[in-house]
């Protein structure tokens, strides 16, 4: 079973944004397999003028907004009736003032919704420096009134996010399915250290949650701080907070955007993929380096899916210590063999979250939901809202 399925992704014109990495996969990936979308979103080139809808603006938050790049959508009533017409099913990515009114006008249509969590509480308060557990229960409240408590299916890229929502009240179905990893991570080819230095990788947002801060403060702790070389892969609004930071630490640091072909070589090359950050989903980086062979440090962070996800007592630091950190680096780097053998089980692991696994959950997942609509009554789906 196929169909046309609308999707609400705001910042669609976003790359870099995790969630528009995510969904630009799926969609790519399900086209191939017959299904049409119909993207709802601010501007973008590929889109249709009629899909398209203006930025909102919200005074006082404005600047936050276009520092964290990701922007809202204005919601017209009229037009996303109008858009979701002719299509069979609703899936809302980024559940914000776009996706309640497309969620009511599928409802008034007999549309069936399904959602998809991406977005935590805890990363909007950290970037407006709000961190808060009373907002933060309050956030995950008004989102599940809203949005996911709207759905018919709730959809969770881990059981660590899947136990945020069911924690905070949402008695929804969620089904988990990963954001998954793209096969071209597993085919990088691993190219040893000449013994002359280490490279550290971090990918992810230069931003205030994902704390790069501390692996830069943990390698200018490191026995072989002369030795490493960093690369912070990414860009967002710290770029040019670290980029001081590295300087004043005086170290060998490469910081801000890297197109795929030479994120994938630095894969290849890293001898260490360090993730600092406390506010996570999944991990995709996480997931994308374990697929490349290497191995990975994540923060310990309560908020994070990667604390529950690394299992390996080296692997795992106190969130926000750089010399907690900084042990975890030289114990890495001093033990070759060890790492060869958690390169090989992370790449494992990974294989389990391979990407076209991913893809045909998701597809059930559609499928089944058509299915279920197809066998309920006109009358009862426009008086389930």
């Amino acid at each position: 079973m196929t169909g046309r399925i609308a999707v609400v992704i705001d910042p669609w014109n976003y790359p870099f944004n995790g969630t528009v990495v995510s969904t630009r996969r799926f969609v790519a990936a399900m086209e191939q397999a017959g299904y049409q979308f119909r993207i709802l979103s601010i501007q973008a080139p590929e889109l249709a003028e009629e899909e398209v809808f203006e930025k909102l603006s919200i005074p006082g938050f404005n600047r936050i907004i276009d520092t964290m790049r990701a922007p809202l959508a204005k919601p017209e009533r009229a037009r996303l009736r109008k858009l979701l017409a002719d299509c069979d099913l609703l899936h809302v990515q980024y559940p914000f003032f776009l996706a309640h009114s497309a969620i009511r006008e599928a409802r008034a249509l007999g549309i069936p919704v399904i959602c998809s969590f991406h977005v935590q509480p805890e990363n909007i308060l950290q970037n407006i420096r709000l961190p808060s557990r009373l907002l933060s229960s309050l956030l995950y409240r008004l989102f599940i009134r809203f949005i996911y408590s709207r759905a018919d299916q709730v959809i969770a890229p881990s059981s660590f996010a899947a136990g945020l929502l069911t924690r905070h009240g949402l008695d929804r179905p969620v089904t988990v399915v990963s954001n998954g990893v793209p096969d071209r991570f597993f085919r990088v080819e691993r190219r040893p250290t000449d013994g002359s230095g280490y490279l550290l990788l971090s990918v992810g947002r230069l931003a205030r949650e994902k704390q790069q801060e501390t692996l830069l403060r943990a390698v200018a702790l490191s026995r072989h701080r002369d030795a490493i070389s960093v690369v912070l892969a990414g860009v967002g609004p710290r770029q040019a907070y670290l980029e001081r930071l590295a300087g004043r630490l005086r170290l060998k640091a490469r910081i801000g955007w890297v197109d795929d072909d030479e994120l994938l070589g630095l894969h290849g090359r890293a001898d260490l993929f360090v993730h600092t950050g406390t506010i996570e989903l999944e991990g995709m980086s996480v997931l994308e380096a374990m697929a490349t062979g290497n191995v990975v440090v994540v923060s310990d962070a309560q908020a994070s899916a990667c604390a529950a996800m690394i299992h390996e007592a080296h692997s795992r630091f106190h969130k926000g210590d750089p010399a907690d950190l900084a042990e975890r680096i030289d114990y890495w780097l001093d033990h070759p063999d060890a790492r060869e053998t958690q390169q090989r089980f992370n790449q494992l692991y990974a294989r389990s979250l391979a990407h076209d696994k991913a893809v045909g959950r998701l597809a059930s997942l559609y499928d089944d939901t058509l299915r279920d609509v197809s066998s309920v009554e006109p009358a009862q789906m426009n008086g389930s809202s």
